[in-house]
This record gives structure tokens, sequence and C-alpha cells, in this order.
């Protein structure tokens, strides 16, 4: 198996107690996931196709230059049995040991800039990435008027997740503008509707941005909209 990403979506727990310094890996292509912790002793794989959990030699596991991690070819894999599903993770035993691999808490109500981008390793890598338009984004820097984008979002949300490193990357180029983008994160499930947030702005799905120019919405931003966020903030407040 080759491939394996870093990933900070979960966390690790050995016996209730959480491993901060695990490193979790993903393969999509093999459907699995690569625990590395210093808590047990051999790296575990987790097939979610099949539900297995397997130990490996960490002798076995090839670190790249990059980031990413593979299993050399002659691994072999020592099987622990069939995890379960609980809650918002799974569980397993690793000989005598508990262990849980959880989905992070959500992301809840108001957040920052640095918070978004601590929260995510994913968040952080994608908005370094992204190329930006510059020429709308000077257009934006020379706004007079106080404008006020609220993007709700879900941390638990697939599409969130694609768009979140964009609008991060414009709120970092538009930082001390007269436009200031902030985030305000949502629970999945009963809890979404009932959020006071979500009645006020009558928000039905994420992720949607509220445009306000001089503390009054005039426009929204959803679905392809968010491909270039900073156009999409140009076109609704010169609409406005």
């Amino acid at each position: 198996m080759s491939g394996f990403l870093p990933i900070d979506k979960f966390v690790f727990f050995v016996d209730g107690v959480e491993d901060s310094a695990a490193e979790v890996y993903q393969s999509q292509a093999a459907g699995a996931y690569l625990v590395i912790s210093r808590a047990i002793e051999s790296p575990i794989l987790v097939q979610a196709r099949s539900a297995v959990v397997s130990t490996v030699n960490l002798m076995k596991v090839d670190r790249q230059a990059d980031g990413t991690v593979n299993l050399l070819p002659d691994a072999t894999l020592e099987s622990l049995g069939r995890f379960t599903i609980e809650g918002e993770g799974i569980s397993f035993s690793v000989g005598s040991r508990a262990a849980e691999l959880r989905n992070k808490p959500w992301l809840l109500g108001t957040q920052d800039l640095d918070g978004m981008r601590a929260y995510s390793r994913e968040y952080r890598e994608g908005a370094s990435a992204y190329e930006y338009s510059q020429p709308v984004v000077r257009q934006l820097l020379a706004e007079s008027r106080p404008v006020e984008v609220k993007v709700f979002f879900g941390s638990w949300c697939p599409t969130c997740q694609q768009v979140l490193p964009r609008v991060l990357r414009v709120a970092q180029e538009l930082a001390g503008s007269k436009i200031e983008l902030s985030f305000y994160g949502l629970p999945r499930g009963p809890g979404f509707k009932a959020d006071p947030e979500v009645k006020r702005f009558d928000i039905e799905s994420v992720p949607i941005g509220v445009i306000l120019v001089e503390g009054r919405e005039v426009g929204r931003i959803s679905g392809s909209g968010w491909k270039i966020p900073e156009l999409a903030i140009k076109k609704v407040i010169q609409g406005s």
C-alpha cells in the first residue's frame, strides 16, 4: 500500500487518554488509515472497507521526503480483529489496550482566522496553495465602506473542506481592510436548525456566505460562487 497522506481530522486515544503526538495517515486508494503512536509498539492499519484492524512492523513503514508514507511491498499484517463504530469514531483492541480513533470535535460558533488555520492541516495547506486573483483583491482592498462576510460552515462538511481554504486565503489577504471575513461553525444534525444564528439569518445549508455592507445584508455566496470567493464577494458588493 502506498500514498498515505498525513491528515489531522482524527484524534487517537489509548485506554481513554488522548495521544496528541499520534500521527494519522490516509490512503484513499486503499480505503485505509495508518496510525503511528508511541503508546503502541507497532503502527496500526485500519482498513475501513473490511473493518479489519492490523499491526505492521515499523521497519516496513517507508517515510517519504514529501511527508507521505508507504508500506513496503513485503510488509506483513498481523490482524487484531475488527473495529466497532461508536458515535463519531471507531474502537478496537491492541492486546490488552483499548484504542479509539475519533473524529476531531467540530468547530462551533464564532472562529477567528488563526483558530481556523490551527484546526486543520488541510485548511492551512489549501490556503497556502490557493492562487487568488490579485487584481480582484486589490479592488476589494480599496473598498471604503465597512463590509462583513459571515461565512457559515461545518467542519464536518466535505464541501466546506474544499471551500474554506480558498476563503481563508482571501481573509488573510484582506486583513486590515474595510472587508472583514468572519467564520461561524455549525453542528450536524438537530443542533443545526436550533442554532440562534441559523434562525437569525435563515441558513438552510453550508457553506453559505452572508454579505453585509454597512450592517445591511446585500447578498449571499453559495454553490459555484465559492470557486473564486474573492470574485463572488466583489460582484455582490458592486451590486449593492
